[in-house]
Order: C-alpha cells, then sequence, then structure tokens
C-alpha cells in the first residue's frame, strides 16, 4: 500500500490547520481529471490515507487542492492550494507538509 500524508501548519498563529477540505484529483496520460480521494485535515491538521495503487496508477499524475480559503475567514488571497505529484510505488511513503497563511504557503517534499 501507498501512503499518502501531508500536514498543514497555520502561519498565522503557530497552530495545526485542522478540517480543512482536501480534493485529490488522477490525472491521467490525456490529461483528464478525476477525484481520487476526498477528505479534511484532522484537528491536528493531518491527512493520511493508504492507496493501493495498480500498476496504471502509478503512472499518473495527481493534484491535491487545499480549499484554505474557507479556512481563514478573514480577507484572504490565496482560496486553495494546487500541488502537483506523483505516486510511483505502491510500497513508498509520500508526506507533503504545508505552511499556510492568509496570502501565502510554503509546501516541500518530506520521506
Amino acid at each position: 500500500m501507498a501512503i499518502f500524508s501531508s500536514h498543514l501548519l497555520d502561519a498565522t498563529n503557530g497552530s495545526h490547520a485542522g478540517k480543512v477540505d482536501v480534493i485529490i484529483f488522477q490525472i491521467n496520460e490525456n490529461g483528464e481529471k478525476a477525484i481520487f480521494c476526498e477528505t479534511k485535515s484532522d484537528e491536528g491538521g493531518r491527512i493520511h490515507e493508504e492507496f493501493d495503487l495498480s500498476e496504471k496508477d502509478t503512472k499518473c499524475e495527481y493534484e491535491m487542492i487545499c480549499k484554505t480559503g474557507k479556512y481563514f475567514s478573514e480577507e484572504r488571497i490565496v482560496s486553495e492550494i494546487n500541488i502537483k505529484f506523483k505516486m510511483e510505488d505502491n510500497n513508498k511513503k509520500y508526506h507533503i507538509p504545508i505552511i499556510i497563511s492568509k496570502n501565502s504557503y510554503t509546501v516541500w517534499w518530506s520521506k
């Protein structure tokens, strides 16, 4: 099983960004998108999903969309964060932490 995880951290107050809506799309070789997973970050700002990827799945690209606009109820510039990535190995852990604020974000790949 491939493990996908993320941790959303709120830079405005140093807390965990809980209850953020997250959609992961699978993008096939023709560029067509299909919803692969819909979830929310937990109270600790974490997402943890396990996927049994087929050989075809490992050749696809993925796009995670974090709906941060609902999380920040005040005026903001960034309403969602879009991150494209690949999961090429069904036996690997994929972790993408994100520090979010109303007007920016920082993302990196972590093993």
